[in-house]
């Protein structure tokens, strides 16, 4: 008995473990889901970094006009840190650094004559920082007649 080949179709051949061409739906979605899910992870990422830098930014701006301000207190005289002149209480910094301000206060510590607590604040608009120090001058003397 002769043996007569037969063809298979197109769905036999692919139940058969047969070669397909192209890509269903299904992986279609999915493949584009994966590569959201990770464009997402790395647009978080880049955007984290960024918001950072700006922070370390700003962290050396304020640090380095608080430190300025606290330079310019630290000419006064012994007088100037009781009261201190309007200039340097309170103002605004010139541009470029114009979106910041700085309030300066001094008090002298009740135990100690000629010992002052120094406080800077550089504001802006969504915060503050702030730089205390201790200053010492010589008190004036006080001579009796």
């Amino acid at each position: 008995m002769p043996i007569r080949s037969r063809r298979l179709g197109d769905s036999a051949t692919r139940r058969l473990g047969g070669t397909r061409r192209g890509i269903t739906l299904l992986e279609a979605v999915a493949a584009i889901a994966i590569v959201g899910m990770t464009a997402v992870g790395a647009l978080e990422a880049v955007g984290g970094g960024m918001r950072t830098a700006e922070r370390a930014k700003r962290a050396i701006e304020v640090e380095a006009l608080a430190t300025s301000r606290l330079e310019v207190m630290n000419l006064l005289t012994d007088q100037e840190l009781q009261s201190l002149p309007d200039s340097i209480e309170d103002g605004k910094f010139a541009a470029p650094l114009d979106e910041y301000t700085w309030k300066a206060t001094s008090a002298p510590v009740s135990d100690q004559a000629g010992l002052y607590s120094v406080h800077v604040t550089v504001g802006w608009t969504n915060g503050s920082y702030e730089l205390k120090t201790y200053m010492y001058r010589t008190p004036r003397l006080v001579t009796r007649r």
